[in-house]
């Protein structure tokens, strides 16, 4: 699969991912209702923290370059400035 499929591929999962995730969240969030605000600031706080995690390795997935792109070379070493003491 090339790179820009992987990529179209992943952003569609993102956001079917997303709109279920958010449904959810919404939804435990509302039991949060009657609680204290300070209950209310936690839950959301982690809740908007948490969804990322579970699309690391989607988000890992989607940045493998194709099998002909070159990885970048690395500058040569006179290229690179020496430091004074």
């Amino acid at each position: 699969m090339r790179a820009s499929q992987r990529r179209g591929l992943g952003i569609a999962i993102t956001g079917v991912y997303l709109l279920v995730y958010i449904f959810f969240a919404t939804s435990i969030g509302g039991l949060f209702a009657a609680k204290p605000w300070w209950a209310q600031i936690a839950y959301f706080a982690v809740a908007g923290i948490v969804w990322v995690f579970p699309l690391r390795p989607l988000f890992q997935w989607m940045r493998v370059p194709d099998h002909h792109e070159l990885p970048a070379e690395a500058p040569p070493s006179v290229a690179v400035p020496k430091k004074r003491r």
